[in-house]
C-alpha cells in the first residue's frame, strides 16, 4: 500500500471516527481543510468532530478553510510510532527554523479547533501501525 493514498486516507477517517475521545473535544469542529503530501492533496470534511468525507478530486472550486502541507517525508516522520525531534507535532514541523510544514489559509479555524484537529492527526500514526503490520504480513 502507498502511504497516504485515498485507502490509506479513508483508513485515517474510519480510526479518527471511532475515536470515542474525539466525540468530546471535537464536537464544535466544523470545517473543510487541506492536508497536503508533497503533491498529493485531500479536503478533509469535518462537521461536529466527524470526519464526513474525505477527497482528492479537487479543483480551484473546492473549499477549504486552512491547509497543512509538507513533504511526504515529513508526514512519514510525522506519523511514526515515536516520531524524531522536529517531527513529533505540528508546531514542529512548522517551527520557523525547520520549515517542513505551511499553514495557509484561514488559520483563525485551525486555532480555534487546534486541540480536535491535533488529535485526528496523531491518529495517524495508529494507521501507519496498520500499514506496517500488513506489510509485514504480505512479505511473510
Amino acid at each position: 500500500m502507498t502511504r497516504f493514498n485515498s485507502q490509506w486516507m479513508n483508513a485515517w477517517q474510519d480510526t479518527v471516527n471511532a475515536d470515542p475521545t474525539l466525540k468530546i473535544i471535537g464536537r464544535y469542529f466544523t470545517a473543510d481543510f487541506l492536508v497536503g503530501f508533497d503533491d498529493q492533496e485531500y479536503v478533509v470534511s469535518v462537521r461536529n468532530g466527524v470526519i464526513q468525507r474525505v477527497t482528492d478530486s479537487l479543483s480551484i472550486e473546492t473549499p477549504w478553510s486552512f491547509a497543512l502541507r509538507a513533504p511526504t517525508e515529513s508526514w512519514e516522520k510525522f506519523t511514526q510510532k515515536l516520531p524524531p525531534p522536529m517531527f513529533n507535532d505540528l508546531w514542529a514541523m512548522a517551527h520557523p527554523l525547520h520549515g517542513r510544514l505551511r499553514m495557509d489559509g484561514d488559520v483563525k479555524v485551525l486555532w480555534q479547533n487546534v486541540r480536535a484537529l491535533t488529535w485526528m492527526l496523531e491518529r495517524m500514526r495508529e494507521v501507519a501501525d496498520q500499514v506496517v503490520v500488513e506489510e509485514r504480513a504480505t512479505r511473510v
